[in-house]
């Protein structure tokens, strides 16, 4: 199963930022739109970086409030650990896992085509095992 089944399920919809657009800007965007992370994107839209909820946290722990005023390029994580459409559920798990991370955003051909939580991931693979017991189940009644 791969990272494009989840996305053709959840939708492709990412929230970006500028490298220069605020910490107290891109916090907002989180905030307003109810989400975990923002992908940095450049003028091109190629992807440069992540700013995710633990960054900002971060970033005021070291920084105080003056954090708030610097731009996204100093606090996002870069370069960004993405992943691509054909990439495996396990794979990603593998990754986020072992990277302790709870976001990837998706890349194909040099674009940005969506993002992907851990908890997408989880789900997905959740259901997958749910419908596989199922098929068990069945099997072993009809014998």
């Amino acid at each position: 199963m791969s990272v494009e089944l989840i996305l053709k399920k959840k939708g492709s919809n990412v929230y970006t930022v500028r490298p220069e657009h605020s910490l107290a800007e891109t916090a907002t965007l989180l905030a307003v739109k109810k989400v975990g992370v923002a992908v940095v994107c450049d003028s091109k839209g190629h992807v440069v970086g992540v700013v995710s909820e633990r960054d900002i946290v971060k970033a005021l722990a070291d920084y105080g409030r003056g954090a708030l005023d610097m731009p996204a390029r100093n606090i996002m994580s870069s370069p960004p650990v993405t992943c691509t459409l054909s990439d495996s559920v396990k794979e990603i798990l593998e990754v986020m896992t072992h990277r302790r991370m709870r976001h990837l955003p998706v890349i194909e051909d040099g674009d940005l085509v969506g993002i992907v939580s851990i908890g997408d991931a989880v789900g997905f693979r959740l259901q997958q095992t749910q419908e596989e017991v199922g098929v068990l189940r069945d099997f072993a009644v009809i014998r």
